[in-house]
């Protein structure tokens, strides 16, 4: 049976330097704060992949309220550099995109990331391999909680795909059916279908639902513009005659 536990981390190299984290405050401390992520800890099913494989491993022999410092080679982590990954690409592709190769610039080439590193006689040397390849990285864990009904199952599903479950309305019957019915912030995500597409699939594989309905109620915006008029009238009329 799988297991449903969130997590938070802060992920460094043996040196010190630290690529990721769950704690926004160890982000801002280090210099590498984005105002655009969520900082909070994750969900994760244990043994599926959600996460580098040495992190995974060790999550099996933890539990709610456990942490560890966990030190991870590369074959467990980002795995080791691959020279078969550092390509040439002609200069013409990137005047083709419309793009000026510079190095030390992150691309993405045919749904692969990579880094320019060199830039000469026409040709350009990307690396595919992962910043930390070959890398020995160490990982601060800590098991937060552990999903154990249903509910709090999908509860993490449901934050695993729109990053949090509040004003989440989900309901499911004996027949493996559920019901969800999004928050307007949720709806309004212009990612929403990538987003429900996840969902639904997680659902289906983890959980066993059959059938996944997604509801989103949307109301008239004039009808809230008069309506907050009329209210604002009213409570003019009751301060004139006190």
């Amino acid at each position: 049976m799988n297991r449903f536990v969130k997590i938070s981390y802060t992920g460094k190299l043996k040196e010190g330097r630290v690529f990721d984290t769950t704690d926004e405050a160890v982000a801002k401390k280090e210099g590498m704060h984005d105002p655009k992520k969520i900082y909070s800890p994750i969900s994760v099913i244990v043994g599926e992949g959600q996460v580098i494989a040495g992190l995974d491993k060790a999550l099996k022999n933890m539990n709610a309220g456990q942490k560890k410092t966990l030190e991870i080679p590369p074959e467990e982590g980002y795995g080791k550099r691959d020279p078969a990954r550092v390509e040439l690409i002609p200069m013409r592709f990137f005047k083709q995109q419309n793009m000026r190769a510079i190095p030390g610039m992150p691309v993405e080439i045919d749904g692969r990331h990579g880094r320019i590193q060199t830039v000469a006689g026409g040709r350009v040397r990307v690396d595919f391999n992962s910043p930390l390849a070959g890398q020995t990285i160490v990982f601060d864990v800590n098991v937060e909680s552990e999903a154990k009904t249903d509910k709090e199952k999908i509860d993490y599903l449901v934050e695993r795909s729109f990053n949090d479950a509040k004003e989440f309305d989900v309901k499911t019957d004996a027949k493996k059916n559920a019901s969800i019915t999004l928050p307007r912030a949720a709806f309004q995500d212009r990612n929403i279908l990538m987003r429900k597409a996840s969902l639904a699939a997680e659902l289906f594989r983890f959980m066993n639902i059959e059938t996944v309905t997604f509801t989103e109620n949307w109301e008239n915006p004039t009808k809230q513009v008069v309506e907050k008029a009329i209210e604002k009238a009213g409570m003019k009329t009751d301060n004139a005659n006190l």
